[in-house]
C-alpha cells in the first residue's frame, strides 16, 4: 500500500457561495482572499471542507459513521467503562479512541488528560482551501429577513459569486489511518489490522467522491464533482500538483448557458509531471470534457501521455475507483 494518496481537483460551480459569513449590518459577505494587487478570490476554508466531508460520511454510511459530540470546551465526549477518557492512561486512551471512533481517527483529536497533560493525533487527512480561479466580480443578491409578528422585514444584501471554478487538494497519509504517532518513542503505533485500515481509507475516498455540503444549504445547491482531477499514489507527501490547472475565459460570444465554460490550460501540469514522474507510483487523470470549451482537445492530448504509470479517463469518478483498487 502506498504511503500517500493525493487528489488535486478543479471544480466547476454555478455558485461559489459555499462558505459565507455574516457581515456588518444587513449584509451577508462571501469569504475572500486578496492578492498583492488587490484582486479578491472566493474561498472555502479547510475547516468548512472537512465539516462537509464529516457530514457526507454520516449520510453515506446510513448514519453508521458517528460524529462525536463535544462538551462546552470543545473536547470530545468519550467514555470507557463508565469513566471519562480523560481519566484513562494515555496508551489505553489512544487504542480505545482509534479503534472505536473512526471519525477521530480520520480527522484527528486533542484531548486533555486529568493530571497527565494531553493526547493528540494529527489528522491523516490534510486539505487545502478551495480557491476560485476567477476573481470575485462584485455580484449581489437580495433577500428579506423576516421578523416575528411583523409584515415584511429587513432587506439583506447577499454577496454571490457565479459561474466559477474552484481548485483544491487533499492528501491522505495512509500509514497514519488506524495508527498514532508515539511522541516518546518517535514511532508509529498501529492499532488496526491492515484490512481494517484499508476499509477506512476507502471510506474516505468514497466521501471525497460523493462530497456534499455548503454553508447555505437551505437555498443553494452545488455539486463538488470535479471537472478535472489528478489522483496520485506516492511514497512521499509532497503535493506536486497543488493549484496546477489554469483556466482562461472563453473568447467566443456566449449565446446560451452551455457556453459559460472556460478554456483549460494544462501546460503547467505537463511540465510538472515531466519533472516529478520518477517520484510517483501511479497517476490517474480524469476529465469531464463538457465542463470546458476545449475539453475534447485536452482529453485527446492527455490520452497520448498514457504509459505504465499514467492512466487517463473520460470520467473523473473513475479516478476515485482506481485509487480504491490500489489501497
Amino acid at each position: 500500500m502506498s504511503k500517500f494518496i493525493h487528489l488535486n481537483s478543479l471544480i466547476r460551480v454555478n455558485m461559489a457561495n459555499l462558505n459565507s459569513s455574516e457581515g456588518g449590518g444587513n449584509q451577508i459577505t462571501l469569504k475572500k482572499v486578496e492578492t498583492f494587487k488587490g484582486e479578491e478570490f472566493v474561498y472555502v476554508s479547510g475547516q468548512a471542507f472537512r465539516r462537509y466531508l464529516r457530514e457526507t460520511l454520516y449520510w453515506l454510511t446510513n448514519k453508521e459513521f458517528k460524529i462525536t459530540p463535544i462538551d462546552k470546551d470543545g473536547n470530545p465526549i468519550i467514555e470507557k467503562d463508565g469513566k471519562p477518557i480523560s481519566e484513562i492512561k494515555p496508551d489505553e486512551a489512544f487504542k480505545f479512541i482509534i479503534k472505536n471512533y473512526e471519525e477521530l481517527d480520520m480527522f484527528g483529536f486533542l484531548i486533555p488528560l486529568k493530571n497527565k497533560g494531553h493526547i493528540r493525533k494529527f489528522s491523516p487527512l490534510q486539505v487545502t482551501p478551495l480557491i476560485s480561479v476567477f476573481p470575485y466580480n462584485s455580484n449581489s443578491d437580495m433577500m428579506t429577513r423576516s421578523k416575528s409578528n411583523t409584515q415584511g422585514g429587513d432587506i439583506v444584501k447577499v454577496e454571490i459569486d457565479v459561474f466559477n471554478y474552484m481548485q483544491g487538494s487533499q492528501v491522505i497519509n495512509c500509514e497514519m489511518v488506524g495508527a498514532y504517532w508515539d511522541e516518546n518513542k518517535e514511532d508509529v503505533v498501529n492499532i488496526l489490522k491492515e484490512d481494517e485500515k484499508k476499509e477506512r481509507i476507502k471510506l474516505l475516498i468514497d466521501g471525497l467522491k460523493n462530497l456534499m455540503g455548503g454553508a447555505k444549504k437551505a437555498r443553494l445547491l452545488n455539486s463538488f464533482i470535479p471537472s478535472v482531477i489528478v489522483g496520485t499514489l506516492q511514497n512521499i507527501g509532497v503535493p506536486y500538483f497543488m493549484n496546477i490547472f489554469d483556466v482562461e475565459a472563453p473568447e467566443n460570444k456566449i449565446e446560451s448557458i452551455k457556453d459559460v465554460r472556460g478554456i483549460l490550460n494544462i501546460d503547467r501540469f505537463i511540465h510538472t509531471l515531466n519533472m516529478v514522474k520518477e517520484n510517483l507510483e501511479k497517476v490517474y487523470i480524469g476529465i469531464n470534457t463538457e465542463d470546458f470549451a476545449n475539453g475534447g482537445e485536452v482529453l485527446s492530448y492527455l490520452k497520448g501521455l498514457e504509459d505504465e504509470k499514467v492512466r487517463i479517463f473520460d470520467s473523473v469518478l473513475n479516478v476515485f475507483e482506481e485509487l480504491k483498487k490500489n489501497v
